[in-house]
């Protein structure tokens, strides 16, 4: 009887085991947030009075940000003006102002070649309606020391895709540069 006794005390030492193990996969499976200690860069030794300092300086900082409007740039429309300034040769040129002479179309950067208009470097998209006011011409080549270019319009025919043969250069040259 005694080894009867013996083999029902390991199975019922075997069961709860297997029933913890049951119970702790799905514990596991089923738990939702993941249980391990968020990651600080702080020393356990900071004192409660710096972590509340801290908390409000987070706070003024957030209320800050959240009352500050956005100024958002608004493309000025009208005869047609842009400025840009001799800069370094790059693979962008910054505009330093624009009226532009249409609300929808592309600015771009030409090259001269023999005091003609040459291959196009690049352009980007404005739009009133989009609220697009570009800042600078990302080109697809850089300029080159010492040469001149020539900053021109383009219109837009809709589809929103520059295409030299849909959209229309206005014949005008609304600024020159010389890279240095």
């Amino acid at each position: 009887m005694a080894a009867e006794e013996q083999q029902d005390g390991q199975k019922t030492l075997v069961a709860f085991i297997v029933g913890l193990l049951i119970g702790g996969m799905i514990v596991w499976a089923f738990g939702g947030d993941d249980a391990t200690a968020p990651v600080s860069d702080r020393t356990t030794t900071e004192s409660s009075t710096e972590k509340n300092t801290k908390s409000n300086e987070e706070v003024e900082d957030k209320t800050v940000s959240e009352t500050e409007s956005v100024i958002t740039p608004v493309l000025q429309v009208g005869e047609g003006a842009v400025v840009v300034a001799d800069q370094k040769a790059a693979n962008t040129i910054a505009l330093e102002s624009a009226i532009y002479p249409v609300s929808e179309g592309w600015i771009g950067v030409r090259e001269y070649n023999n005091d003609q208009l040459g291959f196009i470097l690049g352009v980007v998209r404005f739009s009133e309606s989009q609220g697009l006011v570009p800042n600078e011409i990302i080109l697809q080549r850089s300029t080159t020391a010492g040469n001149r270019y020539a900053i021109v319009v383009f219109t837009e025919n809709g589809d929103f895709m520059f295409n030299l043969a849909n959209d229309v250069q206005i014949d005008q040259i609304f600024d020159t540069f010389v890279a240095q």
